[in-house]
């Protein structure tokens, strides 16, 4: 069963080794993967992960439309790609990127509070998601046990506050504090990827978080280059589930979300 990996980051080529270290040493774990294209697309031909959303995260407002356009080039380069745009709270005028996004033809927005450094409810953040609901989706970090600007409770707020806004919460909405996001993120509009959870957690614990947030809300991630998505998908397909809650977690939810084409995918 092929699959479509909702959460893969990608980087330009001559920041691709710095920005990989970095992303090992934040979260101290070791990285194999380049974080450049042409690695997913070998990914892409050989294996049954066979398409990938991609992402790009701005340091600062000032990155935020070179970013975009250079996720826009990828795109256009793989047909094995969807893309995701970043944004930045600092950016003065958020409506006009946002038309940019969208010529751009990319699909979706990523976020990552951690590392942008904002509290994912702070007013400059609600302002884009006002910007973005009912236009594009949001995926955005969430969770971790070193800081609190990515706090589930934090998520569930954003929920509330833009009931259009469609919000993918990464890592089972809590990376770290998986468990902690179980009373937050309740509403069935929400839907959370698994990235970065097999390699911390055991088979029982990831089949008991499927089992409770429902196949219908959970996206194959693998938070490349963190982790390698083949390895990912296999020790995926070891955990006990039916062929529908593969086919929704696998490719059909992500497919939906982000308007891929399945039937392009074989």
């Amino acid at each position: 069963m092929f699959a479509i990996d909702c959460h893969a980051h990608i980087y330009m080529k001559k920041m691709a080794s710095k920005a990989v270290k970095g992303v090992g040493e934040f979260y101290d774990v070791p990285m194999s993967c380049t974080g450049i294209s042409e690695e997913l697309h070998e990914i892409a031909v050989s294996s049954p992960v066979r398409h990938f959303v991609v992402n790009v995260v701005a340091p600062s407002a000032k990155h935020v439309h070179r970013l975009n356009v250079f996720a826009a080039e990828e795109c256009a380069a793989h047909s094995e790609f969807t893309g995701l745009a970043t944004l930045h709270p600092d950016m003065e005028n958020p409506d006009e990127e946002i038309e940019a996004i969208l010529a751009l033809g990319l699909k979706g927005i990523k976020l990552h509070p951690d590392t942008q450094h904002f509290d994912a409810d702070s007013d400059k953040a609600m302002r884009l998601y006002e910007c973005i609901a009912g236009r594009l989706p949001l995926l955005i970090h969430c969770g971790d046990y070193r800081y609190d600007s990515s706090h589930p409770r934090r998520i569930a707020r954003i929920i509330e506050a833009f009931p259009e806004l469609t919000v993918v919460a990464a890592h089972f909405g809590g990376w770290s504090i998986y468990d902690e996001a179980i009373p937050y993120l309740t509403d069935k509009n929400c839907y959370m990827d698994i990235s970065s959870a097999m390699p911390f957690l055991p088979p029982e614990k990831i089949h008991s978080l499927i089992r409770h947030y429902g196949a219908e809300r959970l996206m194959f991630g693998s938070d490349y280059p963190m982790w390698d998505p083949v390895r990912e998908y296999e020790a995926f397909m070891k955990l006990d589930l039916t062929e529908q809650e593969r086919e929704l977690i696998l490719r059909k939810n992500a497919a939906e979300v982000f308007s891929i084409d399945v039937s392009a995918l074989g």
